[in-house]
């Protein structure tokens, strides 16, 4: 086993066959964030992470430097999972993280059990690591590559091969989380070497506050328009700032 993917599950106990590693599951609220914002939705947050952005707001799915992840981190059946997220009767669930494709076969078990009881599912994704049979069971994949704001190393956050992949699926769009009008001109560049049609592209501000993420949406208004692009809102940190669970 490579030093990075022990790095990637250090503090972490691994789920066993037939478990997902989770962090939280809650509902009924609403999604926040890209094409699907404010509709009626369930959360499956996913622990574990290949990444370490410099703004992640979910890091405690994942730091063990700054969080207990054996009490924050807990494996679960996938088929109790899928009950919990179906028993809030919401018509959407999505599957976050964390970083999802770290558990590929088993979210797209959780994937599959959902929509065979009447609900959509999303996934929120990297982009970063091959989705597997997950790409299939979902109806929708929002695929967030991270730009340089993140930190970290260009080849682990952009990884060519496997956005390619991904962004061709009919089912998948493009969020950019970014935090100036300056940083667009990096989105540029990855949509154009991805070859992306400007409606398949959202750009997110970063944010935990509500008042930060009502300026940058308003600096990124004009920018965003021109291009033919989307503008993503956080409702969820309008709305609660920077609870968990909502």
């Amino acid at each position: 086993m490579s030093s990075k993917a022990d790095s990637t599950w250090r503090g972490v106990g691994r789920p066993g066959r037939g478990e997902l590693l989770i962090s939280e599951i809650f509902g009924p609220t609403l999604q926040g964030e890209g094409p699907s914002a404010g509709k009626s939705a369930a959360f499956v947050r996913l622990g574990a992470c290949n990444l370490a952005c410099v703004w992640c707001d979910t890091s405690y799915t994942w730091d063990s430097s700054r969080y207990d992840l054996a009490s924050e981190l807990v494996a679960k059946p996938t088929a109790e999972v899928a009950d919990k997220a179906l028993s809030f009767g919401v018509p959407l669930v999505v599957i976050t993280g964390g970083e999802p494709a770290l558990q590929a076969v088993e979210a797209a078990r959780l994937a599959e059990a959902v929509t065979r009881s009447g609900s959509a599912v999303e996934l929120e994704t990297s982009g970063s690591l091959p989705l597997g049979p997950l790409a299939d069971a979902v109806r929708l994949i929002v695929v967030s590559p991270k730009l340089a704001n993140a930190g970290g190393r260009p080849q682990a956050r952009l990884r060519w091969p496997v956005l390619e992949a991904i962004s061709v699926l009919p089912h998948s769009v493009l969020k950019f989380v970014v935090a100036s009008p300056e940083e667009l001109a990096e989105v540029d560049e990855i949509t154009s070497r991805l070859q992306t049609k400007p409606e398949r592209v959202w750009i997110m501000p970063e944010g935990t506050e509500r008042e930060t993420v009502l300026a940058r949406m308003a600096e990124l208004t004009g920018p965003v328009a021109s291009r033919g692009w989307s503008l993503s809102s956080r409702l969820q940190v309008i709305m609660w700032g920077n609870d968990r669970g909502r």
